[in-house]
């Protein structure tokens, strides 16, 4: 006998069931709570809906930092390019559908939208939410992966950002993310002088850096011709 179905797992399947085709007309296809779309350049754009999981009994709950979010769900956005995926997994698989913790570019649509925060929405009032979500898709995420169609395009978009001494550790881990990614697009594609110049930008995060070590050691293949 299949098991009954929670209150919570009905709305949020009734929510998501009105936003499909809304999607689907926009190339996305579904496997349970994911939605996938493929560009011509064959990276993969993801919207994941995430619903709030029961924590057990006793948990102590802080307005500011945890909140009994049960009966809530958010949405998630990823961009998935996969060279990057392999660069970040020793042991990565061919993925036949992406989540969004596959993603290398990871963003909630709340901090798409103007509030730029965190939103979880309620599974009360579904029309309501939907309606609320679905604009937020509209207005917000879809600009927002626009800008990840191509690998030109990302490459485009962070190789002419520019970095302040004054930003801080978060914009600077976030620059040398950035640059890093650059690098290892440009490897595979074979630039390697533009590829190497932007691994060694990368490295201007703290040199110490856990992930510096894997930088060098692709830097060092790279001047090697390997």
């Amino acid at each position: 006998m299949a098991k009954a179905k929670s209150k919570v797992v009905e709305a949020m399947d009734e929510l998501q069931a009105s936003i499909r085709p809304f999607l689907k007309e926009r190339g996305f296809r579904t496997r349970a709570r994911s939605f996938n779309r493929t560009t011509s350049d064959a990276i993969t754009h993801v919207i994941e809906f995430q619903v709030a999981r029961f924590d057990p009994p006793g948990t102590q709950y802080y307005d500011e930092i945890r909140q009994n979010l049960y009966g809530s769900f958010t949405v998630n956005i990823g961009v998935f390019v996969p060279e990057l995926h392999d660069y970040a997994w020793k042991f990565a698989r061919e993925l036949t559908f992406v989540r969004e913790y596959d993603c290398w570019v990871r963003e909630r649509l709340g901090h798409l939208g103007p509030e730029r925060q965190d939103i979880w929405w309620k599974l009360e009032a579904i029309p309501q939410q939907a309606a609320d979500v679905f604009e937020r898709i509209e207005r917000d995420a879809l600009p927002f992966l626009s800008k990840f169609e191509t690998r030109e395009a990302i490459l485009k978009q962070w190789m002419q950002e520019s970095s302040s001494p004054t930003d801080s550790d978060f914009a600077k881990f976030t620059r040398s993310r950035e640059m890093l990614a650059c690098g290892i697009i440009l490897a595979a594609q074979g630039r390697r002088d533009e590829a190497k110049s932007c691994l060694r930008a990368s490295l201007t995060y703290k040199p110490g850096h856990r992930p510096s070590a894997g930088i060098r050691g692709l830097l060092e293949k790279l001047e090697s011709g390997d």
